[in-house]
């Protein structure tokens, strides 16, 4: 029991962490997650039911969760929608798209093969292994990122877009940029915990 609560918080982990590039970083209040989350583990699920490798079912649904960032992005950035609405509506179209890709409202994973299968130790340790894997693999990504010339951009059009802009940054694409990296992140939570579950509702 203890392992296993460990485990999902590490994978839970991921999920904060994605919302971090925005919420906090970017001082952007993305509705997308409700969506983007949920949409991950639906198409990992789908994918692995299909009999698809689960290294690739779940880079897929990293995709899947960067275009709905994607789309938040454009509506924001190009169609001048205010931030929390562009989030609610790319928020209800992914539960849409789910049902659609899912062809039902929900899928199990029992007899399928699964990320933490790929690990060769019992159960439990492969998924509390599977989510310290993914939280310093994130965490690291992260890091190198925000230190790089591309992330300061990023840090400063968060802290003060006005003066971001004043000195050449793109403050636009530096927040479509986040909104996509943010709901990939997500995205990999979702269908981690998916796979961890056994099943997508």
């Amino acid at each position: 029991m203890i392992v296993s609560t460990i485990s999902q918080g590490l994978l839970w982990t991921v999920l904060s962490l994605g919302i971090f590039m925005t919420f906090r970083i970017l001082k952007f209040p993305d509705m997308t997650t409700e969506g983007s989350f949920p949409l991950g583990g639906a198409v990992a699920v789908t994918l692995l039911t299909n009999g698809v490798h689960p290294i690739l079912a779940t880079l897929v649904a990293m995709i899947a969760g960067c275009l709905a960032g994607l789309v938040t992005g454009l509506l924001y950035t190009k169609g001048k929608i205010p931030t929390i609405l562009a989030g609610i509506l790319v928020m209800t179209s992914c539960h849409s798209i789910m049902l659609m890709i899912m062809g039902r409202a929900n899928l199990g994973l029992l007899h399928r093969s699964v990320i933490q299968d790929l690990l060769p130790f019992s159960d439990s340790i492969n998924s509390l292994l599977l989510g310290f894997i993914s939280v310093v693999l994130v965490i690291g990504l992260m890091y190198f990122f925000l230190h790089t010339r591309l992330g300061q951009a990023y840090i400063a059009t968060g802290d003060n877009p006005d003066m971001a802009r004043s000195f050449g940054v793109h403050t636009s694409k530096m927040e479509l940029m986040g909104l996509v990296v943010s709901n990939g992140i997500i995205a990999l939570a979702g269908a981690l915990i998916a796979q961890q579950d056994g099943l997508v509702l």
